[in-house]
């Protein structure tokens, strides 16, 4: 069975990437390859909203917040 990830599923990521470095999860040695990373999933996420079309838009799930 193929896996793949939705747009929620890339904005979960982004959300966890940018909230364990606020963590200070990663060390300075990690943080431009985990930027880089973050830098990906933010590009494939705007691809989903110009490839889109515009629909209403449904209520979205709170930021998680730490």
């Amino acid at each position: 069975m193929k896996q793949t990830l939705t747009q929620q599923d890339y904005q979960i990521l982004a959300q966890a990437l940018d909230i364990a470095a606020r963590r200070g999860a990663f060390s300075a040695g990690d943080m431009a390859a985990v930027g880089q990373l973050h830098l990906k999933v933010i590009q494939i996420l705007n691809q989903f909203t110009s490839e889109s079309p515009k629909e209403p838009e449904s209520p979205k799930e709170p930021y998680i917040k730490d």
